[in-house]
């Protein structure tokens, strides 16, 4: 019999996308603040100094597919909200972080639901580099 191996927790790593695209965004002149842990849909405010503040979504992967929720997608209020995909690499650090800044809209045609899934109601999907690699460093994106 197989031993299943015990997955890692994805926490740190979404740490650690969460406070790279903070330091890029204060780095580039942005005003920006992390939301509270476990804030329903976004995890960063970001704006220019002196503007409102917008919510941002941040999705960080080791290595890509990145899981989201479909639902970012389909609704109204959520489909031109500007989600900043991370990928961070492995932890042996030899890669450079990558950023791609999207709106939601812009790449939900491209969002891969298997059919097992859609049919089970699961709420999530997958989202991989193809359906992003144009919005590489898109950080005018933001305003």
């Amino acid at each position: 019999m197989s031993e299943k191996r015990k997955r890692r927790s994805g926490i740190p790593t979404g740490n650690a996308g969460e406070y790279f695209v903070m330091g890029e965004l204060l780095r580039r002149g942005y005003d920006a603040q992390l939301a509270d842990r476990n804030t329903r849909d976004y995890d960063i405010l970001v704006g220019r100094p002196g503007e409102p503040m917008r919510r941002v979504q941040v999705k960080t992967v080791r290595q890509q597919p990145w899981f989201a929720s479909v639902s970012h997608f389909t609704e109204p209020e959520l489909v031109d909200q500007v989600t900043i995909y991370v990928l961070i690499g492995n932890e042996d650090c030899r890669q450079q972080v990558r950023y791609f800044i999207t709106r939601n809209r812009d790449v939900a045609a491209r969002v891969h639901q298997p059919p097992d899934w859609k049919e089970k109601g699961k709420p999530t999907g997958f989202v991989n580099l193809r359906a992003v690699e144009q919005f590489e460093d898109r950080w005018e994106l933001l305003g």
